[in-house]
């Protein structure tokens, strides 16, 4: 009960921190405190005006904070009565982590004087720690128990006609969603606003200042950049609306299902209809705070149902949870993808040169469709090795579910398009990079990994390629940074990789895949192997340092990061226990996960 009150309070506390964070922007008073974490030097400074409204907020973070470490707290001691809870703490840990990012984040908003990237970031982590902390409160509420409450008819009906693409519609739309609050605040950080005009006359179309007329589609990028953000409204809004009704629909009988279901069909329609009335009304305070406030409402309220439809499928369910898009997107490996892509998106943002918002999306767009295909062809040819082990056993190929032909298909089509596209319209250099970890990733790594422990060092190169790409697809050419770029991917993902081999030895050996652990002595070969790539990783942070343009604050970032994962990496040399030892290597491999973001980011921030 302490769990889930607190985490009620956080979730609402958030929400108006959120919102109130739409008012600093749209009052102009995000500088109203030139300095921080103080405001004039001052904890309390005199609160009148733009200052009460900008270091109100910053206040009222603060309160956040310490509520996620009263989480944090409070789940640590349902841990110690019960090991089932362990899950909500480690939850509220990712949350304490991602308060913590946010105050960085609205630090450097501060001292940068609000670049663009770093105010987008700032809305998009804040609705990611909403949603973690809307997880917390319905897994501590115990919704499963309440789900008995429902008609038997209802359950029944589950039972018999429940179709797993109901729910994976329903992320589909939280998904497309988020991408539009994303380009939203993009929109209206970089200052394109107002690109389309102002006033009832604008509200629809887009004024194009070059020719003088209302227009779909003007001439000028800023124009565009608004115009592209009104259009996917429109895609949005159908998407989140198709899928909420069907999900209300299914749920006609079960009152309280059916209005969970509209919520977020409701809160889209006011999202869209303040849209329109932001532009008429000039961009008026109210009506602009209204539209964010509309937009992470229809987030939670998508996230909150999506949550409660995953709990009816557990209990009441008898068909598998498994759709066929669902198993397309598992194709995909989504976490490893979107992880690859934060890596472009990072050597695009951080390349010296300018390039056109379109060109840099279109270049995304398709190096993403090359790596999905990539992914999906890798998962083809393993098919029969994922068959053999129990972490990828589950997979659409290896359960059989899906069709091998589908998946040689869906991954050849996706890179027979993507290739090409990017040789024609980004650069040939970036089109040659995309076949190299193409064929390295499929023709050299996936089949050398049933032969030699040294398959490792071959796929860290494909692994590797992703932010180079980003660069190249800006610059058009590879230099330093290009190089200190694809070092610090290379030797990150070695002794990345060596933290899962250890705790899944006896996994890859079931399949035969050749890692270190499986050797003699293997064990503490790789614990040697991981401390001596970690010395290797922290020398190759300090690479942009020396040799390109970042500043002084990531080298500072660079070897406070490196040196705690360096330190924590030698802590393995000393550990006998197998128990403790997989204990350890699991925590290094999460480690890692964490680290790579904030060295990437230390690098976008601070460049």
């Amino acid at each position: 009960m302490r769990v889930k009150n607190l985490s009620l309070v956080a979730v609402l506390t958030t929400f108006v921190l959120v919102v109130w964070g739409a008012v600093v922007h749209n009052t102009e008073s995000s500088l109203a405190c030139p300095d921080w974490p103080l405001c004039y030097n001052s904890f309390f400074p005199k609160m009148e005006g733009a200052i009460l409204i900008e270091h109100g907020h910053r206040l009222l973070a603060t309160l956040v904070g310490i509520l996620t470490i009263g989480l944090v707290w409070a789940t640590a001691i349902e841990r110690m009565k019960s090991e089932k809870q362990a899950h909500l703490f480690r939850m509220s840990c990712l949350a304490l982590f991602l308060v913590i990012a946010q105050g960085v984040l609205g630090g450097i908003t501060v001292i940068y004087r609000l670049p663009t990237i770093v105010s987008t970031s700032h809305l998009g982590l804040s609705l990611i720690f909403l949603s973690t902390l809307i997880y917390i409160h319905h897994s501590a509420g115990s919704y499963l128990v309440k789900l008995s409450s429902i008609k038997n008819e209802t359950k029944l009906l589950i039972q018999k006609s429940w179709r797993p693409s109901l729910r994976h519609g329903v992320l589909v739309a939280l998904a497309v969603l988020y991408l539009q609050i994303l380009l939203g605040a993009f929109m209206r950080h970089s200052g394109a606003g107002a690109a389309c005009g102002l006033g009832p006359n604008n509200s629809l179309l887009c004024m194009d200042f070059e020719s003088l007329v209302l227009t779909l589609w003007p001439k000028l990028p800023a124009a565009q950049l608004h115009m592209v953000h009104r259009l996917f409204a429109i895609v949005v809004f159908f998407v989140v609306s198709f899928f909420t009704i069907r999900v209300s629909h299914f749920f006609k009988e079960e009152r309280h299902l059916k209005v969970v279901s509209l919520l977020p069909f409701l809160f889209i329609s006011f999202q869209v209809f303040i849209g329109i009335i932001t532009v008429a009304f000039n961009l008026s305070v109210i009506p602009t705070t209204l539209h964010l406030a509309g937009a992470a409402l229809s987030l939670a309220a998508l996230w909150k149902l999506n949550l409660m439809l995953n709990d009816l499928e557990i209990v009441y369910s008898e068909s598998n949870r498994h759709s066929f898009f669902s198993d397309l997107v598992n194709l995909t490996k989504p976490r490893l993808s979107l992880l690859v892509m934060v890596t472009v998106l990072v050597g695009a943002m951080i390349a010296p040169e300018k390039i056109y918002f379109f060109r840099a999306l279109l270049a995304i767009f398709l190096i993403t469709l090359v790596v999905i295909g990539a992914a999906a062809l890798n998962c083809f040819i393993e098919r029969d090795v994922d068959a053999l082990m129990l972490r990828t056993k589950d997979r659409p190929l290896p359960s059989r579910r899906m069709n091998p032909k589908t998946a040689l298909v869906f991954g050849s089509l996706l890179l027979l398009i993507s290739i090409p596209s990017l040789c024609i319209f980004i650069n040939a250099l970036t089109g040659i990079l995309a076949i190299v970890a193409a064929v390295l990733y499929l023709y050299a790594y996936t089949p050398m990994k049933q032969k030699s422990e040294f398959a490792v060092y071959i796929g860290a190169i494909p692994g590797a390629l992703p932010p180079v790409m980003g660069w190249t697809a800006v610059t058009g050419k590879i230099d330093v940074m290009a190089v200190a770029l694809f070092l610090i991917l290379f030797i990150w993902q070695l002794p990345h990789f060596l933290a899962i081999s250890l705790y899944h030895a006896k996994d890859y050996g079931a399949a035969n895949i050749k890692v270190y652990p499986n050797l003699k002595r293997g064990f503490f070969i790789t614990k040697i192997g991981i401390f001596v790539f970690t010395l290797l990783l922290f020398l190759a942070s300090l690479l942009p340092a020396f040799f390109s343009q970042a500043s002084f604050v990531y080298t500072r970032a660079a070897v406070i990061l490196s040196g705690v994962f360096l330190i924590y990496s030698g802590k393995g040399l000393f550990i006998k226990k197998d128990e403790a030892m997989q204990r350890w290597a699991r925590n290094y491999f999460y480690g890692s996960l964490f680290y790579l973001p904030l060295i990437l980011a230390a690098l976008i921030f601070f460049k």
